[in-house]
């Protein structure tokens, strides 16, 4: 097995796991990334698994889903945290973000609105969301991608490990 297909392995089933670190620099020495190149494969919706930070909000938490939706091919991001269930079908908390990608691995993204997605009301999403006036900017470095895996490190040195979510549609996130 090699080390990516072990990484998903491990992410999957145990993403608390002491060797998930260790995993990653290994699938790092190996991958090729170029994202001009991988736009449709960067496309979709992924699932925090794992992160270097201390910060609840920037890990996994099997109560949350903690969603990054990318689209860069129309220069579009969003961070969601919900909780997992019924009620996280009524709201979300939602960071939306305009995305321009630098080079083969530099992401910059720049942050626009931000607050929560509620529940469905006479077919629309009852939305409070405030444009964020202050430049809000960093940028991801995605180090692996795969159909399946993404490992990405941010400007503030955080590790991320997340997985595509095929069951969840990139637009179904946009059309609130």
């Amino acid at each position: 097995m090699n080390e990516i297909t072990q990484l998903v392995e491990v992410l999957e089933h145990s993403p608390k796991s002491n060797n998930i670190f260790d995993l990653i620099e290994s699938a790092e020495n190996k991958s090729s990334v170029d994202i001009t190149k991988q736009l449709e494969m960067l496309k979709g919706v992924w699932e925090l698994k794992w992160s270097s930070s201390n910060s609840p909000f920037l890990n996994y938490s099997p109560l949350l889903d903690n969603l990054q939706i990318l689209d860069p091919i129309k220069h579009r991001g969003l961070n969601l945290l919900r909780p997992k269930g019924f009620v996280g079908k009524l709201f979300s908390t939602n960071i939306f973000s305009k995305l321009d990608i630098i080079d083969h691995k530099r992401i910059d993204v720049s942050f626009k609105k931000a607050g929560i997605v509620g529940p469905k009301l006479l077919g629309k999403n009852i939305n409070f969301l405030l444009e964020i006036n202050k430049t809000q900017k960093g940028w991801l470095d995605t180090t692996v991608l795969t159909k399946k895996l993404r490992i990405c490190r941010g400007y503030k040195g955080t590790t991320f490990a997340l997985l595509k979510r095929d069951d969840l549609l990139v637009n179904d996130f946009f059309n609130k």
